[in-house]
């Protein structure tokens, strides 16, 4: 069994970032930092609640900086291979499973991860997989080192806020991987449309690790990879 990574107060609600997408009636897409952390606050306050989830394999318009330009073909990586967590910063983040701090880093530029902390697990099957906290606060760099032994239920970080979280309204990104490809800090959180399918299979879909929300409101409904 798993503990909670983060704990909500049962009643968070799904987000919909999509392309297109609107929060209380506004369109999302050309939004700063404050603008849309305010819309999703909004949302957050009209469902009485402090907290909501961004989708697994979301196709997004928020990643509108040079981090994202590829060079293939001019496409732009858009599908988020995660899933977020919003809620106020400074809120507890737990390692849902034992493991190993394998990365401890600060991704500083504009819309990276800012603060994160990438953890090794070990599978029954005897393959290893990881776990990346994202956009974490800058203590994360000081609360935990590379090589430590962290327990199932230990607090690992919090929640980081703009700019130092990478400048995104506060929330955890958190994502499933089962190979580093030796990128380490690097490893994408976000792929190209066009090869959404190699790289949701390198990071399947972490709803699991979130039993409180009916995994399929979790999950983009156009992700061809489960």
């Amino acid at each position: 069994m798993t503990s909670a990574i983060i704990k909500t107060d049962g009643r968070a609600i799904v987000l919909d970032l999509s392309k297109g997408a609107k929060l209380c009636g506004e369109d999302i897409a050309g939004r700063d930092v404050a603008e849309l952390s305010d819309l999703i606050d909004r949302a957050m306050a009209a469902a009485g609640t402090a907290f909501s989830f961004g989708r697994y394999a979301e196709p997004r318009e928020l990643y509108n900086n040079d981090n994202f330009s590829s060079g293939h073909a001019g496409e732009r990586r858009t599908i988020h291979m995660g899933i977020d967590v919003f809620c106020e910063a400074g809120t507890a983040v737990f390692s849902p499973l034992d493991g190993t701090v394998e990365y401890v880093a600060n991704n500083a530029r504009d819309l990276d991860y800012g603060p994160l902390i990438i953890l090794r697990h070990g599978a029954d099957n005897g393959s290893d997989f990881f776990t990346l906290f994202g956009h974490l606060s800058l203590d994360a760099l000081e609360k935990v080192s590379q090589g430590q032994k962290i327990n199932a239920g230990e607090q690992v970080a919090t929640v980081g806020s703009p700019p130092g979280n990478g400048n995104w309204p506060p929330h955890l990104h958190f994502q499933l991987i089962t190979d580093l490809l030796e990128l380490g800090v690097d490893f994408p959180g976000v792929a190209l449309k066009s090869q959404q399918d190699y790289w949701l299979a390198l990071s399947p879909s972490p709803a699991r690790f979130f039993p409180e929300c009916d995994a399929a409101l979790l999950e983009y409904c156009g992700a061809t990879t489960k």
